[in-house]
């Protein structure tokens, strides 16, 4: 495996383990959110119960009481999870950089492996092209003996394309 893939492999690693890290802060956060609201709902419905004489003063100010402070400590726990909760997040957005970053080194060698492979397929197809080219050219002389032309004109008429290229260095299109 090449240096690029390994570092690729590592990269894509790193934004799993960091997005799983993330979303396992989220659903704990999450949780701590529904907690909260439950505490909330249990000091309401402590006070509602007061006032529809369902339950007295005493056990209203106790169930009450318990709720908030209940609330109150998870609130705390919220706003820490928060900051830690920006801290993952920017450590998965550097993760997905990083990834992105060794996915683009990574085609970049593949490019140049690529771009290797077909510059040895192009020399060797030139050499064919020139090797069939002299041997044109000696069988013509050959046809024509002395009054042959001494240049590839009289058998061969390069395509434009081919003229582009040679001429001009202008890429064939595709």
């Amino acid at each position: 495996m090449s240096q690029a893939a390994q570092i690729l492999a590592a990269a894509r690693a790193n934004l799993v383990t960091a997005t799983e890290r993330a979303e396992a802060a989220h659903a704990a956060q999450s949780k701590l959110l529904v907690r909260k609201s439950e505490c909330e709902a249990a000091a309401a419905t402590a006070l509602a119960d007061f006032r529809a004489g369902k339950i007295d003063e005493a056990t209203a100010s106790l169930r009450k009481a318990s709720a908030d402070a209940d609330a109150k400590d998870i609130a705390g726990l919220i706003d820490q999870g928060a900051a830690h909760l920006a801290t993952l997040n920017r450590d998965v957005i550097a993760r997905k950089g990083d990834a992105a970053q060794a996915e683009n080194e990574f085609k970049r060698e593949e490019w140049t492996i690529e771009t290797a492979v077909l510059d040895r397929q192009i020399a060797q197809l030139e050499a064919t092209f020139l090797a069939a080219m002299a041997e044109r050219y000696r069988l013509h002389m050959q046809i024509n003996g002395s009054r042959g032309s001494q240049s590839t004109f009289g058998f061969y008429e390069p395509s434009r394309a081919m003229k582009e290229l040679i001429t001009r260095n202008v890429p064939p299109s595709v």
